[in-house]
């Protein structure tokens, strides 16, 4: 689905908007969420941002990330309702997707997640983008405005985030002409990166080490988990269990990486990573969620050992 022109046409033909990305937002979705604001808010709109999660702690480097919303209080009469880096409504949250519920919100999509299959007139999906900013830089060319510095360094973490700083399958040829243009107008890849890798508070180091405790290594298959438990005995939250699942797909002969983090008594945050040849958005469908063919994710809701044999056993199945 790619309807440009007809989105183009959208932000032209109204002047209130609501921004919002997934809950647990990283880098993708948070500098979608303030790039497409400063953008809409260049061309004299007026604009909200919303995140469930608010901003992480590593993110807090984005420009305007202290104007991102974690509530719903100021959101009135919009005109439109723009999901940015999410398949589906409930990305956002349940909070969210109550409101879209009941009003008659008009919703457009800018997203990249083959997984995506919302009917909206208004729909920009492209799986092959290495990142939502990137799609979203193409709309800025066809507005035919100015890319900012701050705009510039949004979408190149956007990039950064989500080729795992250009090591990951979905770069290509054109991410790196657009990193380059990015550089051009005003990013500065140093400081994104160090930012983004060379930051991490040690509390959250410490919750690496308790997650790597529980190191599981089956054939092909790794599992990490972090239990409620861990989050209280180091002072952490979700916010920084990210990254984890990419130290175990690093490990040599791992081509599936699983990481499970304890959401409530029985449910799970599974987060799946692949190296080669393994589907893992076809896994994660299978328990209701979605995402790439190398990343992707779902809840279950089990006792923890019954998830791991269920994901095992689908993993193998998919190999």
């Amino acid at each position: 689905m790619n309807n440009l022109d007809g989105i183009v046409n959208l932000i032209e033909a109204n002047q209130s908007f609501l921004v919002v990305s997934h809950e647990s937002p990283d880098c993708d979705a948070l500098g979608s969420t303030i790039a497409m604001a400063l953008v809409l808010r260049n061309l004299g709109k007026d604009v909200i941002m919303y995140n469930r999660d608010g901003v992480p702690e590593h993110l807090r480097f984005l420009p305007e990330w202290s104007g991102v919303d974690d509530s719903l209080d100021r959101v009135a009469d919009v005109d439109v309702v723009m999901l940015l880096d999410c398949a589906d409504i409930s990305r956002p949250g349940k909070e969210f997707e109550s409101l879209i519920s009941e009003d008659g919100f008009t919703l457009a999509f800018i997203d990249h997640h083959a997984s995506n299959t919302e009917g909206s007139e208004y729909c920009i999906i492209d799986e092959n983008a290495s990142s939502t900013g990137v799609i979203l830089y193409r709309m800025i060319k066809r507005l035919g405005i100015s890319v900012s510095p701050d705009v510039a360094e949004c979408l190149f973490s956007t990039i950064v985030g989500d080729t795992g700083s250009f090591r990951y399958s979905n770069t290509s040829s054109e991410t790196f002409v657009i990193a380059a243009e990015l550089v051009d107008y005003g990013a500065d890849p140093e400081r994104i990166s160090r930012f983004i890798y060379d930051n991490e508070p040690l509390r959250k180091v410490m919750l690496r080490t308790l997650a790597m405790n529980t190191l599981e290594v089956s054939g092909k298959i790794a599992f990490l988990h972090v239990s409620s438990e861990m989050f209280e005995q180091t002072g952490t939250e979700k916010e920084h269990t990210e990254g984890l699942v990419s130290m175990a797909r690093s490990i040599e002969g791992i081509e599936v990486a699983v990481f499970l983090r304890q959401e409530s008594a029985m449910d799970w945050k599974v987060s799946l990573r692949s190296k080669q040849y393994v589907d893992v958005a076809q896994i994660a469908g299978r328990y209701g969620g979605g995402g790439h063919r190398r990343a992707a994710g779902c809840v279950i809701s089990a006792p923890l050992d019954a998830i791991k044999r269920r994901l095992r056993s689908s993993i193998e199945e998919a190999m």
